[in-house]
């Protein structure tokens, strides 16, 4: 990319006090001045933030499913991109579904992606009526929720009776299915006090049942979303694509338990990732759309991938320490790259009306 060609192009960044350690807006702007763009860092929740961006000719803002950024990020992009007709990441296409499992499932539905088998009900008694007929264990999920939370194994027909009737009355409050279940030992301080908060606040639940600080805040009901139970997968795939560029690791299972999201066990070995899993990352990508995306993939029972979820954003590290990645041709390009510097890269292209990204 030519730096005079992108001198004039000017991209408002979301900063604030308050961003997480791992977010990615200090890189996109690092990157994007590193390219000649002016960056117009501001706070987009701002009460005047649609004046502050006026003119400029892209936005950016890394969000994350928190309760404050999921309800503030998707109305403020919205406006920006749908009404000023500013280039925003993560786009309409890229963000639309972000953290929530059932719009992910329409999406497969429509696109005919290769997913997991998935039934969603809205009605109590047509949920009723599939829990007395279906194999188990089968997998229930709430909509929302990262890390493997909000997600348990059902083997049996009594607790999808319960679970039934909770979603369909009272509700589920998120992260307190399986928020407080170790996922592995804590690695350093930050983690340990962190595991010692959780154990503080789920004390804390059982005593007088005040609400531990969760990542959701919206009660979940009137709905059931259930998964095929897929055996025998010691681990996910997941790929991340940016623009051209796929990423891929493997993240095994944590022990004793048949989920991988969030176990922080990690396998970056090239040659475990099967090209099929890029091929329709590559694929899915490309005819949505998207900006950004990861995919976790499993094996079904005759040993085809099923894509089980999907995210716009994600642990930057993990990507990062990819020894390299595959462009759209299945070509391998050696050496690593922070995926905020690709982001940065590709929407600085698209914003100056290079497509080729």
């Amino acid at each position: 990319m030519q730096v005079e060609a992108a001198a004039k192009v000017e991209i408002a960044v979301h900063s604030a006090p308050d961003l997480a350690e791992d977010n990615y807006a200090p890189r996109w702007i690092e990157t994007l001045e590193s390219l000649g763009a002016k960056v117009r860092v501001c706070d987009f929740r701002a009460p005047d933030i649609i004046d502050q961006v006026r003119g400029v000719d892209g936005a950016m803002w890394h969000f994350y499913h928190s309760p404050r950024e999921r309800q503030a990020a998707p109305m403020i992009l919205n406006a920006m991109e749908t009404v000023l007709g500013i280039p925003v990441f993560p786009n309409l296409v890229t963000r639309w579904h972000y953290d929530e499992k059932i719009a992910q499932h329409y999406l497969f539905e429509s696109m005919g992606v290769p997913a997991v088998k998935t039934w969603i009900f809205w009605d109590h008694n047509t949920a009723a009526r599939f829990v007395e007929t279906c194999s188990y264990p089968v997998i229930f999920k709430l909509s929302s929720g990262a890390g493997s939370s909000n997600v348990l194994k059902i083997d049996s027909r009594e607790v999808a009776r319960a679970l039934v009737m909770r979603m369909f009355h009272r509700g589920v409050q998120p992260s307190t299915l399986n928020e407080y279940t170790p996922k592995r030992l804590p690695r350093s301080r930050a983690e340990i006090r962190a595991w010692l908060r959780r154990g503080a606040d789920a004390a804390r639940y059982l005593v007088t049942g005040e609400l531990p600080p969760v990542l959701h805040h919206h009660i979940q009901k009137q709905y059931i979303y259930l998964q095929e139970y897929l055996p025998d997968n010691p681990y996910d795939i997941r790929i991340t694509v940016i623009g051209n560029r796929a990423f891929g690791f493997r993240r095994q299972n944590r022990p004793g338990d048949f989920r991988a999201s969030g176990s922080g066990i990690i396998d970056w070995d090239a040659e475990q990732i099967p090209e099929q899993a890029v091929r329709i990352a590559h694929a899915v990508s490309r005819d949505c759309g998207f900006q950004s995306m990861a995919y976790d993939f499993l094996f079904d029972s005759l040993g085809e991938l099923r894509v089980s979820e999907i995210s716009y954003c994600f642990l930057n590290q993990a990507v990062f320490e990819c020894p390299g990645h595959w462009d759209r041709d299945l070509v391998w390009h050696s050496g690593q790259i922070w995926p905020e510097r690709a982001q940065a890269e590709d929407f600085l292209c698209r914003v100056r009306g290079e497509h080729g990204v």
